[in-house]
């Protein structure tokens, strides 16, 4: 269980939507700026972000990095919420546990380009 399972979801939704077009058939690196700025408004620190991405969003998305031709433009918030519970829930969940690459998105470039801006976003000006 994560630390932010207990979450409002109204809450969560905007840190999805943004976490969510790292997973886009698309140039991502155009979307850093609104992703910055969905994630820093955030109540989540980066270590909950990270947990986040690699605990919800990554299991349901990466799958879109796969297709020919996968969504591009933003995938729809409501099937992503209900995915995202919908394996919260599941009791073959524990199954993760052997998913070995689930944490290598940390390393991609564009996440470590996006966690840098964060942060400098957070810094008191």
């Amino acid at each position: 269980m994560t630390s932010n399972e207990g979450a409002d979801p109204a809450i969560l939704r905007p840190v999805w939507d943004a976490l969510s077009s790292l997973f886009l058939d698309t140039e991502i690196s155009v979307l850093r700026d609104w992703r910055v700025r969905q994630l820093a408004a955030s109540p989540f620190s980066l270590a909950q972000i990270e947990q986040i991405l690699v605990d919800d969003v990554y299991p349901i998305c990466r799958w879109n990095l796969l297709l020919v031709a996968g969504e591009w433009a933003a995938f729809d918030l409501e099937w992503l919420e209900r995915s995202i519970h919908r394996r919260r829930a599941s009791p073959l969940r524990f199954l993760r546990v052997f998913d070995l690459f689930n944490s290598r998105v940390l390393s991609w470039p564009e996440w470590q380009a996006t966690k840098a801006a964060i942060a400098a976003a957070r810094v008191p000006q």
